[in-house]
């Protein structure tokens, strides 16, 4: 009976640690995904991000070394319960244990500081839309998310007064990316393509025209339409990860009566 259990529990543990390793894998592909993604880039380059920056690529590496390290643990799991090691089982539980003990803190902080964020991402909306007019990455950036997200500056339209924009040479209040556009798939795919449904009708303001959210409205609903997703995602890694803890010392307290 006890060599049975011991068998459940290996098995289960072995299971458990696949899927930890798919969540390992699942990581490093997100840290790639975050360095080769056009459409990340542009939301990046919008809050001032410089995909360009060593302090970025720093930030994609330890997202990259943390899914690697998740694989390695998953390893240790899975090694320890097929040689039952109780050392290799010893290193699993504590290395589970510091993991979920960075996501609580992750989690806590990110809490503690949500209204800081929000603050910091406004202001530097604010900032990258005075450089509209002399940095092309920064134009592109900001055409891409008001065409992708149906957005017009940050707060409205009203934001970008007094910046000096042009369209077909004329000064208007805000860019022709703020109208609504013939062709919006398109212009996501080529930016100089945009072409507002309406010029007159949009510059005037006319509702149906052009996008009267702000973009900052724009990209919090954007987070919050994933938010639900990364959340059951995180509480599944938990759940898999307080499983495995509780797998590891089944089998460790299986090898002790063996012993």
């Amino acid at each position: 009976m006890a060599g049975c259990c011991n068998s459940i529990a290996r098995c289960l543990l072995i299971l458990f640690n696949i899927l930890f390793w798919l969540s390992g894998a699942a990581l490093l592909g997100l840290g790639i995904w975050f360095k080769v993604d056009k459409n990340i880039n542009s939301y990046l380059d919008v809050i001032e991000v410089d995909t360009e920056d060593p302090y970025f690529d720093y930030a994609v590496y330890v997202l990259i070394a943390f899914g690697a390290f998740v694989f390695l643990v998953g390893f240790c799991g899975c090694c320890g319960a097929v040689r039952e090691s109780k050392c290799l089982l010893g290193f699993y539980i504590f290395f589970l244990m510091i993991i979920i003990g960075g996501e609580i803190a992750a989690a806590v902080f990110g809490f503690l500081y949500k209204d800081k964020v929000e603050t910091k991402v406004n202001d530097l909306l604010m900032e990258t839309m005075e450089k509209y007019k002399t940095s092309k990455n920064v134009r592109n950036a900001w055409d891409f998310v008001q065409i992708e997200l149906d957005c017009c500056g940050s707060d409205s339209y009203e934001t970008w007064k007094n910046l000096s924009i042009r369209y077909n040479a004329q000064p208007v209040d805000f860019p022709s990316t703020c109208c609504v556009l013939t062709d919006k798939t398109k212009a996501i795919d080529d930016l100089d393509s945009a072409m507002p449904k309406d010029a007159t009708l949009c510059f005037n303001a006319t509702e149906g025209y052009y996008h009267s959210k702000g973009c900052k409205d724009g990209l919090k609903d954007l987070i919050m339409e994933y938010n639900w997703i990364i959340f059951g995602v995180a509480i599944g890694i938990a759940f898999l990860e307080v499983i495995g803890i509780v797998f590891a010392f089944c089998v460790c307290r299986e090898i002790n009566k063996d012993d």
